[in-house]
């Protein structure tokens, strides 16, 4: 694995601690970290250990912020953490949700006006389910909340 992963947001070090033994792994970035451009408002970074999927950091651009209807397990077994507007970190997982206010983009079909949240979230799929994969995660979350506002050039 390089030093850097997922667009160079995680210490392959701070990741490791989720991630199953293996043979090899691999790293996958479909596009670089933007939602607002583009008819694909969704990106994703994988890590597969044995060819299966382990890390997956994605981001999606939202109509809805904070208050937003969760997931069931971020409902039911989260934990509320202090990363963006709104986030959670249960067993395996971890999102967030924050205004993005973009006024320098042109507003369309593509890129209605509503369109100005974020959503972030990091899976770590068979990692332990203890109190140090939660607090990793939540660590991560952090990170990848201001990754994610430097990069979209946030402006609020």
């Amino acid at each position: 694995m390089p030093k850097n992963i997922c667009w160079g947001v995680f210490a392959s070090g701070s990741v490791a601690p989720l991630l199953p033994n293996g043979g090899s792994a691999a790293l996958e970035n479909d596009r670089p970290f933007d939602v607002f451009r583009g008819n694909e408002q969704t990106t994703y970074c994988t890590v597969r250990i044995d060819g299966n999927s382990r890390f997956v950091a994605w981001a999606e651009l939202r109509r809805s912020g904070k208050g937003t209807i969760w997931s069931l397990p971020a409902r039911n077994f989260g934990t509320h953490i202090d990363a963006g507007d709104e986030a959670f970190v249960w067993d395996g997982a971890a999102a967030s949700v924050f205004l993005c206010e973009r006024p320098d983009l042109p507003r369309n079909l593509v890129l209605p006006p509503s369109a100005k949240y974020i959503e972030l979230e990091l899976t770590a799929d068979r990692s332990p389910k203890t109190q140090q994969t939660r607090d990793v995660l939540t660590t991560l979350m952090k990170q990848y909340v201001q990754f994610a506002k430097r990069e979209l050039k946030c402006r609020n």
